[in-house]
């Protein structure tokens, strides 16, 4: 690869504090089956993408503003059922 197409991508990568690149942690979805609606991922995710919806008689949360979604990986970090895919 010629040494100006590296420094452009390189230019275009967004780095974490630490130096690391960035790697987007964008959700699956969500497994209605493993969720308990502690609605923990509502309540971290800065674009709101999730909402609540029912389900053979039980609330659960669903990944239904997934256009919105930054890729922090906060929602996949915090759900204590590892529900979110």
């Amino acid at each position: 690869m010629k040494k100006e197409t590296i420094q452009k991508v390189m230019s275009q990568v967004i780095y974490c504090q630490d130096g690391s690149p960035f790697i987007p942690q964008y959700p699956g979805g969500v497994n209605v089956y493993k969720c308990t609606f502690c609605k923990k991922c509502m309540e971290v995710c800065p674009s709101n993408c999730f909402t609540e919806v029912e389900i053979d008689g039980r609330k659960v949360v669903e990944f239904s503003n997934w256009q919105m979604c930054i890729g922090d990986g906060m929602c996949k970090i915090v759900c204590p059922e590892d529900a979110i895919t």
